[in-house]
């Protein structure tokens, strides 16, 4: 039985990293719950134009659904068929080839509602999600960005340079936060941000107009959750403190009360791998605090190594918590 109102946390970002963290999060969601209860909202980025998503987005004009879908997913009972069914995807070179059945039961509800967020809450409803998961605008947007003198738009086509970003813009610029997303974020105890892309996931969210100034506003405690590599397409050559550095650049009146890195060891076999993509361990930084002396740095054995490196849901979900007694 909970000993307190159940904590409000707020979690920013996209892709796999947000959609691990909410996994991770969910067993605290039963009002029956033996430790704190939460509640827990979701804000998405809403750029994504690859893939399945990409294809939905240009063929009917509605917001990319795909990280909304793996968000809803991970906050699912796995047990249940239609957590199964929302993460099919079809075989096949057709007209459904590629394409994740969720994605579809998504795009049918907004079509059968007309409202993009009623879609969302029906889709939450079907999967007994007890969270809620919002875009973090209803606008339709791009990515922009200036590589070799030239401006590349579009997530697909900026990750396609296979060269760091530097730089990153939203078009149109003046797309507006969604009214709950920016009431979700005042009313937190607790904000993370990431882990995911550096640049297309969690800043890509920040340069939403009426974020970042929300985000500053909040009384909350805010965590950024560093990825545990970099990536060649977006993070090449960067360090722990300069991922700090890029999201303090893009929301400069935002007190970052706490980084969290990853320390434990990648195997051998797994950094040759990685070695393929140009992808390298990020090293936690040798301080404790930031330059600025406002962040304080933290690093936790957070991983676990299957296919690939991600964040261990269950590490991360309960490092986030233990901030909260701090």
């Amino acid at each position: 039985m909970a000993l307190r109102d159940p904590l409000k946390i707020v979690s920013i970002g996209g892709g796999t990293g947000l959609s691990t963290l909410l996994s991770g999060l969910k067993r605290f969601l039963r009002p029956d719950a033996a430790e704190p209860e939460i509640q827990l909202t979701a804000i998405v980025t809403v750029t994504d134009d690859g893939k399945s998503s990409g294809r939905l987005r240009t063929e009917f004009h509605v917001l990319p659904p795909g990280d909304i879908r793996n968000c809803l997913v991970a906050l699912a009972d796995e047990k249940n068929l239609l957590t199964r069914l929302f993460r099919h995807r079809f075989s096949g070179d057709g007209s459904v080839g590629g394409h994740s059945l969720g994605n579809l039961l998504i795009l049918a509800l907004h079509q059968m509602s007309g409202n993009f967020l009623t879609a969302i809450e029906q889709a939450e409803q079907l999967l007994e999600v007890r969270a809620r998961v919002l875009p973090s605008t209803l606008d339709s947007v791009d990515l922009v960005t200036r590589i070799n003198g030239k401006t590349v738009r579009g997530q697909v086509a900026i990750k396609s340079q296979n060269t760091p970003i530097r730089e990153l813009a939203l078009d149109p610029p003046d797309a507006r936060a969604l009214p709950a997303a920016v009431a979700a974020i005042h009313e937190a105890d607790l904000i993370t941000l990431g882990p995911g892309s550096l640049f297309t996931s969690v800043i890509a969210n920040l340069l939403v107009k009426g974020v970042a100034d929300a985000l500053a506003e909040s009384r909350a405690r805010k965590i950024y959750i560093c990825n545990a590599m970099t990536e060649f397409d977006e993070t090449d050559g960067f360090t722990a403190e300069a991922h700090v550095q890029q999201i303090l650049a893009y929301a400069p009146d935002l007190k970052l009360d706490y980084a969290l890195f990853n320390s434990a060891r990648i195997s051998d076999q797994m950094l040759k791998r990685y070695e393929a993509e140009k992808a390298h361990p990020i090293e936690p930084p040798s301080t404790e605090l930031s330059e600025s002396g406002e962040t304080r740095f933290l690093a936790l054995p957070l991983i676990s190594e299957s296919h690939t490196v991600r964040h261990d849901p269950e590490l991360l979900s309960r490092a986030i918590l233990d901030f909260c007694a701090r």
